[in-house]
């Protein structure tokens, strides 16, 4: 198969809708399809992240506007 075909072939059907609803669905296909940066992380990495919004959940984060203060930024 060749890909650059098969995705010509792709672009010329979805030129000939005329359904905007069938657009739309086709455009939620692909927004739900994209890749998500969280699935590069490492395992540990993803546990460390988790554990942040945990954190950030009971309260314990430091708001942004402090830490620029802080680093005068």
């Amino acid at each position: 198969m060749n890909i650059q075909a098969e995705k010509l072939k792709l672009v010329q059907a979805v030129l000939n809708i005329n359904d905007i609803n069938l657009i739309k669905e086709i455009e939620d296909l692909l927004i739900s399809r994209e890749h998500d940066w969280f699935d590069d992380l490492s395992e540990d990495q993803q546990q460390s992240v988790l554990t942040g919004l945990e954190q950030l959940e009971r309260g314990e984060g430091i708001p942004h506007s402090v830490v620029a203060a802080r680093f005068g930024l």
